[in-house]
């Protein structure tokens, strides 16, 4: 699948057969965008061999290369095809923008130009570049991990069919390594074998289809049977069809029983019909077929294998192809090679196979050791990597490090934007980091890194400010140029603690002490700010607080909590009632089926948005629960029975106005919390519908 290259040099390339006009557009923009510009269509070509632009401003109408062929052929190059184009015309009439659009630009922009009009268009069409790149880029992953389970699974079958017996037992390995001694000879790119390889090892896959009777029977097979022994290139071709990470992988398959005198199958291709890879391929097959023991025959020696040879030469094989085995045959015998059929060809770092195979084999190993979102380490395995390190006599220092102002990302550019601001985070921790380092996601937006055998105080502290020099400035690219800072506190092996736990605990406390100041720095748990406290006992607490507290910074409205959480926040509420004479009111929400509206009732969608009406109609100090499917309970504190009242018709109104139905009504009651448990009174009843 073909992508446009994600690695820009500028934002918007500006094509202009005027200088004023691109002068006038390269100053609206330059304070936004990374500007480049050309004045004319072979200009513009001519900067995209070393430019690589998020986005194209193509004049309209333009002397010699005018604005329709400058496009015509920048979507020719498969580099460049997908970069968006806006064009840009004095014509404003309804026709002329057809025609742009019809000419398949993204927009255009009107002359003389409105700066805010400009900017608008610009950044919404590279906002759905870059989001069309992203979903590209997941899909490729998405089809080369279906492709890697499905050529996982084409190897399971193929070992299958080679292990049925004794007798075929490694005849795939044997033939895709003769294969490639062949390709050597004809002096293929490593490539071009690799690749060959890989085919030949899939060659035989379709014999799947076919019945172990048929396979392994010791007779000569009746014409029926061969009929069916027949189909296995076909079924081979089906089954490797959709993989494309192997180049032609199905030709192997598919033409390695054709003839070069047109007598072979399925389809009677005959010389240089039949694909060259399957050409070669055949011969190795056969060459395999003869040389070892078969269920019908003993294996042939050399010199019946080279009359097979000789006699096939034309018909079943290519001519030349037997003259080149034979040679390849005559130098290992002259060698005084005692196995002149074994092929020891390894397929190399080239094989795409291979490789596939040993990646899904390290990611199936990893899969339960790494965070899902970012692809790095996990705590609990970097925890026992880290100690295990530290048992082997290594030294280190832990970093442990959060992005200051996380919530803003989320609340302003939305959660997708969060998930990939932690993406490029953990991003830039692996290129700012060495491969025998540790990195992990705690959880949240924080992480950790442990440096290995870095423990000197200045080397340490000049590498978080590294890390946190190179964090910053990616996450203010993603942030829309908004300030946003990172914090990075660290802690020294062994000084500082003997195992993670402690080195993270106290790297922790670190982290807190940075935040206290503001964020945006590095410190280090000993260093002059926590050394200064009143004590550890200070520090502990004020650091168990802002945990608890940086938990709390998400939550907003009602406290929800599960109905256990809840009995036992009553009955320590109720003696705080009872001590300090407090005010609270106790509201049990109930659900009703209107039966009489003519619609189907969704009592389990209405709950949900009962408890969505609560949570935001509420505050913080007040506690809410799902009494049961069809109730929920809530608890307002320091609250009279007038201002419960108020609150549980607040929260009724929010109820309809988020369901939007009639098919459910709500009712409550309400009752003044009072110290002894059974003073507690009824005032009244209220419904609405």
């Amino acid at each position: 699948m073909e992508t446009q290259a994600k690695k820009y040099t500028c934002d918007v390339l500006i094509v202009d057969d005027d200088e004023f006009n691109l002068r006038v557009a390269g100053d609206i923009l330059k304070d936004d965008y990374i500007v480049c510009a050309a004045l004319s269509g072979e200009k513009a070509l001519e900067c995209l061999q070393t430019e690589r632009p998020r986005l194209i401003l193509l004049d309209l109408h333009m002397p010699k290369m005018d604005g329709r062929e400058t496009m015509r052929r920048i979507r020719e190059n498969k580099d460049w095809r997908k970069i968006p184009i806006i064009f840009l015309t004095a014509d404003s009439r309804p026709e002329s923008e057809n025609e742009c659009l019809m000419l398949g630009a993204s927009d255009f922009i009107t002359k003389p130009f409105v700066p805010m009009v400009m900017k608008s268009r610009i950044s919404r069409i590279i906002e759905l570049g870059d989001l069309q790149n992203d979903l590209e880029t997941r899909l490729e992953e998405k089809t080369r991990l279906v492709e890697m389970v499905s050529l996982k699974s084409i190897m399971v079958i193929a070992n299958t069919i080679d292990a049925k017996d004794e007798y075929t037992s490694g005849h795939s390995v044997r033939v895709a390594n003769c294969a490639v001694e062949i390709a050597k000879k004809l002096n293929w790119s490593e490539e071009e074998v690799q690749n060959l390889h890989d085919m030949a090892l899939l060659h035989d896959i379709g014999k799947i289809g076919v019945p172990d009777s048929i396979l392994n029977k010791p007779a000569q097979l009746s014409k029926e049977e061969f009929e069916i022994i027949k189909k296995h290139p076909v079924i081979g071709s089906d089954i490797l069809k959709d993989i494309h990470m192997i180049k032609n992988v199905a030709e192997g398959a598919l033409y390695h029983h054709e003839c070069y005198d047109g007598s072979g199958y399925p389809f009677g291709l005959k010389g240089e019909e039949i694909p060259l890879c399957a050409r070669i391929i055949g011969i190795a097959d056969a060459v395999d077929a003869m040389t070892t023991n078969r269920i019908y025959r003993r294996q042939l020696n050399v010199s019946r294998v080279k009359e097979e040879l000789v006699k096939g030469r034309g018909k079943q094989f290519d001519p030349q192809l037997t003259d080149l085995f034979l040679e390849m045959l005559e130098e290992k015998e002259k060698a005084g090679d005692q196995s002149p059929f074994s092929w020891g060809s390894d397929p190399g770092s080239g094989s795409q196979l291979k490789r596939v195979l040993d990646e899904r084999a390290a990611e199936e190993q990893d899969d339960s050791n790494t965070d899902v979102l970012t692809g790095i380490y996990n705590r609990n395995y970097a925890e026992s990597r880290i100690d295990r390190l530290l048992a082997d006599g290594h030294f280190g220092s832990v970093f442990v490090m959060n992005i200051d102002q996380f919530k803003s990302v989320n609340d302003t550019l939305g959660h997708i934007a969060g998930d990939k601001a932690l993406q490029l985070f953990a991003d830039t921790l692996r290129e700012g980091t060495k491969p025998e380092d540790v990195l992990c996601r705690i959880g949240g937006d924080e992480f950790a890194v442990f440096l290995t055998d870095v423990f000197d105080m200045q080397e340490a502290e000049q590498e978080a400010w590294n890390l946190q020099g190179a964090l910053t400035k990616r996450l203010k690219e993603i942030n829309e140029g908004r300030e946003i800072s990172v914090s990075i506190g660290i802690s020294l092996y062994p000084g500082d603690g003997k195992t993670f736990e402690i080195l993270y605990q106290n790297a922790a406390k670190a982290l807190y002490y940075v935040k206290r100041c503001g964020g945006g720095i590095c410190s280090f748990y000993r260093e002059k700010g926590t050394k200064e406290r009143t004590g550890d006992n200070v520090t502990d607490l004020d650091y168990i607080r802002y945990m608890i507290e940086g938990r709390m910074e998400t939550e907003q409205g009602l406290f929800k909590v599960e109905y256990e959480d809840f009995r036992k926040i009553y009955h320590y509420i109720s003696r705080g009632v009872k001590r300090n004479h407090q005010h609270v009111q106790t509201l049990l929400f109930t659900l009703g089926l209107n039966n009489t509206k003519g619609t189907e009732a969704r009592p389990e969608e209405a709950m949900k948005i009962l408890e969505l009406a609560a949570a935001s109609s509420l505050r913080m100090v007040d506690v809410g629960t799902r009494y049961s499917n069809i109730q929920y309970i809530v608890i307002l504190m320091d609250a009279d029975l007038e201002n419960g009242k108020k609150v549980a018709d607040r929260v009724v109104k929010q109820f309809y106005k988020m369901y939007g139905g009639g098919d459910v009504a709500v009712t409550y009651d309400i009752r003044t919390m009072l110290p002894s448990q059974n003073q507690e009174t009824q005032e009244g009843k209220r419904a609405m519908n």
